[in-house]
């Protein structure tokens, strides 16, 4: 791990609504997806020029991933104000874990491969752009979804889109002219399948029998009316279950596309369920879920909740009240 000083600036007075000077670590996952296309110079200067810039003081950390989680541990204790962290979903999952009813400000420079929160918070994914964005933005609080008390900050996922994702695990870290094929291969896979889950969603008020192709819990749910996905409230308190019943995986991956340009009504064989806690029930002893790209077998029954505002993010402070 290689770390640096404090680089201090004096807090400036000023009158364009900006957030007060904070105390900020940066810390960096050096093995993130776009990592390998940045200089470590590059994102240290875009970072400390972007925080300085707005009289925040910062400290630049690159860790390896199997020394992330112990930095993010060690910034907290130090008593930092924000905390922000460069990687994909699975880093910002790792720090929303100790950061979740915290006093600590949590920020997101996207540089994995999905970058699902970030996208969904409007943070840009050029380097330079994020950071500017992330030096200027407010803290303000989300929600956060758990399953059997493991955290998720977008979705959880079980079924035929788990395949990818189980896949995609596999294949993390492996060389370029590897990982194509295999890619093309899961997503034959995925679209082949016609394996269904047979599964009983309680939600508090009734007992639904259900046997899906996938199913996806996402931490409040996705708009209707815009494409890609986007999930622009972060902070409505509530779980959307979204459910494929689909004959197999080219129905799903059909009705995905239709939803990711907007067009989300006329499936039948799409529904969703909205709450603020689920627990579904299976005759299997354990499912395996993929939370957030991350993926971790599960005993049975699965207990979704939600816990309303409940991590402190640097976010745009417009339209999200």
């Amino acid at each position: 791990m290689n770390s640096e000083a404090l680089s201090r600036v004096p807090a400036r007075d000023r009158d364009d609504g900006a957030v007060p000077s904070l105390d900020v670590r940066a810390i960096i996952n050096t093995s993130a997806g776009t990592v390998f296309d940045l200089t470590r110079e590059r994102i240290r200067a875009a970072v400390e020029s972007a925080f300085a810039e707005r009289g925040h003081r910062i400290a630049v950390v690159f860790a390896e991933p199997a020394d992330v989680e112990g930095a993010i541990q060690e910034a907290v204790a130090s008593g930092v104000d924000a905390i922000v962290v460069g990687g994909g979903d699975g880093t910002v999952r790792t720090a929303a874990r100790h950061l979740i009813e915290q006093d600590i400000t949590l920020g997101i420079l996207p540089l994995g491969t999905l970058n699902r929160l970030a996208r969904d918070l409007e943070i840009p994914l050029r380097v330079e752009d994020a950071a500017r964005f992330l030096a200027a933005a407010s803290p303000n609080k989300i929600d956060v979804a758990k399953v059997n008390g493991s955290i998720f900050l977008c979705n959880s996922l079980m079924g035929a889109s788990l395949h990818f994702s189980v896949g995609r695990a596999r294949l993390r870290g492996k060389p370029a002219s590897e990982r194509l094929p295999k890619y093309l291969a899961l997503i034959g896979a995925v679209l082949s399948c016609r394996r269904k889950i047979s599964i009983v969603v309680d939600n508090g008020s009734e007992q639904l029998h259900i046997r899906a192709l996938s199913l996806a819990v996402t931490n409040n749910g996705y708009d209707e009316q815009t494409p890609w996905l986007r999930r622009s409230r972060l902070d409505r308190g509530k779980l959307t279950l979204y459910v494929s019943e689909h004959r197999n995986g080219w129905g799903m991956v059909k009705a995905l596309a239709r939803a990711s340009v907007g067009l989300w009504h006329g499936d039948p064989d799409m529904s969703k369920l909205t709450g603020s806690q689920f627990v579904i029930q299976s005759k299997t002893r354990r499912r395996t879920l993929s939370n957030d790209g991350e993926v971790h077998v599960f005993e049975t029954p699965l207990r979704y909740e939600i816990v309303p505002q409940s991590l402190t993010v640097l976010m745009r402070q417009a339209d999200r009240g």
